[in-house]
């Protein structure tokens, strides 16, 4: 179950971040008749999924994390692994889903006026912007905290 849910997270965790992109790729490169319309598609599903990564995240830290993986990654040699990248993450994770829904909420309400509005396309490409970058930021964090446990685990 443990692997199932780890599986769950990282897959719609990607898939957010896929789905980002593909929100503004849309935008740039779509073109005007079909470009608003596939921008809204992909930001909610960018929306569902970051929200499904999220809660997710919550059983997997609650159920196994917590209790079984993070002993022993501060047990390991790696102990920063926890006490950085996952306390960060624990953090700042928590806001990828509120992002989503604001890069949604722009692109459904000012999406049609991307093409002679630059306001719109900073406002739309910098909250994409940040969502990806904090995403990358999370899946590297995942890694690392993964390779602690792996390091504690394997020697």
């Amino acid at each position: 179950m443990d692997m199932l849910l780890r599986g769950l997270h990282v897959g719609f965790g990607e898939l957010a971040l896929f789905f980002t992109i593909a929100t503004l790729f849309s935008l740039v490169w779509v073109s005007p008749k079909r470009k608003v319309g596939m921008a809204k598609i992909a930001s909610l599903i960018g929306v569902i999924s970051a929200f499904v990564s999220w809660l997710v995240s919550g059983l997997y830290y609650v159920i196994y994390y917590g209790p079984q993986v993070k002993p022993v990654i501060k047990g390991g040699s790696w102990p920063w692994a926890h006490g950085i990248f996952m306390e960060g993450k624990e953090h700042v994770f928590l806001f990828l889903p509120f992002i989503a829904m604001i890069l949604l909420f722009l692109v459904w309400k000012y999406a049609d006026r991307w093409d002679e509005d630059r306001a719109v396309r900073l406002s739309i490409v910098t909250v994409g912007s940040i969502a990806i970058f904090i995403t990358v930021l999370m899946a590297v964090s995942g890694y690392l905290i993964s390779s602690g446990y792996r390091i504690a685990v394997l020697g």
